[in-house]
């Protein structure tokens, strides 16, 4: 059993250098949307732990435990367009569901972080 769990907690693999995610020296802070901002928020909902290891460019941190706490101070317009991303998939999606709830119109789940940073990547090239 310990020799599963050892297996597990391996570290895990690099990041694809293909994908425009990048290595993150200090979390950036966030930034209040004004009103009527035409801009894209991407917002992180993985732990601060995981945010600092990888993250994509650009991208505030908040972790999902603290999203409807902080999601006012960081977002004042309702209508701004924000894309969530974490690991997988699973909490950018129950991100998305929580946000739509407090009345957030343009709310995209990315999925994990390496197919945010494509989809993304893709977006930025059009």
């Amino acid at each position: 059993m310990f020799e599963r769990l050892k297996r597990w907690l391996l570290p895990a693999t690099p990041a694809r250098p293909d994908a425009a995610a990048r290595n993150v020296a200090a979390p950036p802070a966030p930034r209040p949307v004004s009103n009527g901002s035409p801009a894209t928020l991407v917002i992180d909902v993985r732990s601060e732990r995981e945010f600092q290891a990888t993250a994509i460019e650009h991208a505030i941190n908040v972790p999902l435990p603290q999203l409807a706490h902080r999601i006012g101070e960081i977002v004042t317009d309702k209508a701004t367009p924000l894309v969530l991303y974490c690991a997988s998939g699973a909490r950018s999606g129950g991100g998305c569901q929580m946000l739509k709830q407090l009345g957030y119109t343009k709310v995209t789940n990315a999925g994990g972080l390496y197919a945010a940073a494509e989809r993304l990547q893709r977006e930025v090239r059009r």
